[in-house]
């Protein structure tokens, strides 16, 4: 079997990241992150189209894929709803009808531009396009250089209004994070010795109270989540190791839904 390259390794790691929207990322100690996931964008737009891109990146203080990722959520109309998923990764549902249509009739721009865009965009602006391009009937390359040069930035009062409002529901999320998880915080009753926790103290399992069993569903919820997230980032999905702690997962969360509702909620 012929090797593949570095490059073509990267591409292939960052084609397979890509297939979600969001993907867990483990952390030491608690529940796992959630990181969006790129996936990669090339099309010929304008000199003018690219110089206003590029400029509107600097004046904005970012960079160019995140000036154009920014524009497509912005510019384009909806077409995802809400997932029924619990899945923290799997968040949106699309429809397939325009994400992955049999038949697409598509109208490209009078002329190809002279400058290429290549950027890794989100997977939700990417999948956004590529909806819009269905719904539509236009090419990529037409819809990107139509929302450059329509594109319209906020204002300085905007722009200050926007930060408030994101610094207000920050610490708004802050502190509501804050009133949840004070109602529970790890005892340091229990000792992770890697296939299963033990009390500190010995004390048998069939010897804890409601508190400690609660604890320990709790322990076992964030040890198998961080665990499948190692396992995602290490593309093992397919394995008997990623059933066995899905499984375990599953029955830690049963578990963890017949708590009282205040219990539950602090999670």
């Amino acid at each position: 079997m012929r090797k593949h390259s570095k490059h073509q390794r990267q591409y292939l790691k960052r084609k397979k990241d890509s297939e979600k929207d969001f993907r867990l990322v483990p952390r030491e100690g608690k529940d796992p992150g959630v990181r969006a996931t790129r996936k990669p964008l090339k099309v010929n737009v304008s000199q003018e189209a690219f110089d206003r891109l590029a400029q509107l990146a600097i004046q904005a203080g970012i960079t160019r894929w995140e000036m154009l990722t920014r524009m497509i959520i912005q510019g384009i109309p909806g077409y995802a709803s809400c997932s029924s998923s619990m899945s923290r990764t799997e968040r949106y549902h699309w429809p397939s009808h325009l994400l992955e249509p049999e038949e697409r009739t598509v109208k490209y721009k009078g002329e190809t531009g002279s400058r290429q865009i290549n950027y890794s965009i989100t997977s939700t602006a990417w999948k956004k396009l590529e909806c819009h391009k269905t719904a539509i009937g236009q090419s990529k390359a037409r819809i990107i250089q139509f929302l450059i040069l329509r594109y319209t930035p906020l204002t300085q009062t905007q722009l200050a209004k926007a930060k408030e409002a994101a610094q207000n529901q920050a610490a708004e999320d802050s502190a509501q994070k804050v009133i949840r998880t004070s109602r529970w915080k790890p005892s340091g009753k229990f000792l992770d010795v890697g296939d299963r926790f033990i009390h500190i103290k010995g004390i048998p399992e069939e010897m804890w109270d409601e508190e400690e069993l609660n604890e320990i569903e709790q322990l076992y919820r964030r040890k198998c989540l961080n665990k499948l997230a190692r396992l995602e980032e290490a593309e093992k999905q397919n394995t008997q190791e990623w059933e066995i702690w899905t499984r375990m997962l599953e029955t830690t969360t049963e578990a963890l839904g017949r708590l009282p509702q205040n219990d539950a909620e602090s999670i």
